[in-house]
């Protein structure tokens, strides 16, 4: 982090991720802490891939069904919490587990924004 906006970015990332958490489809946020040169964010470990590499695999129409109820019932919970996550896409989902069933995580906080009345 080099930049004040840099630092901004990373404490609002950290906010979001404290006030989002409670659902299935969230990646687990555990602690934030620094030192002197680095950030680390310590959340719920999903080491089985992303959606993106399920998609190139094979997807069925069934599939998509399951997977689609899921990427929106984590988007209206966000939305509920009046944060907005704007960088929706299949890179940003991943499994923790590597059965045919398992529930994705949203990850990467970057971009989440709150929203603001009229906007």
């Amino acid at each position: 982090m080099t930049t004040a906006i840099s630092v901004e970015d990373v404490h609002r990332e950290v906010k979001i991720l404290k006030a989002l958490s409670g659902h299935i489809h969230l990646v687990k946020f555990y602690e934030a802490c620094k030192d002197a040169n680095d950030v680390y964010i310590v959340m719920e470990l999903c080491e089985c891939g992303e959606l993106l590499d399920r998609i190139l695999l094979r997807y069925t129409e069934e599939d998509a069904k399951f997977v689609i109820v899921q990427i929106l019932s984590v988007v209206a919970f966000c939305h509920l919490q009046g944060v907005v996550h704007r960088d929706l896409k299949p890179e940003n989902f991943l499994f923790s587990f590597r059965n045919e069933d398992a529930n994705m995580k949203l990850i990467d906080f970057g971009l989440f924004h709150f929203m603001r009345p009229g906007e």
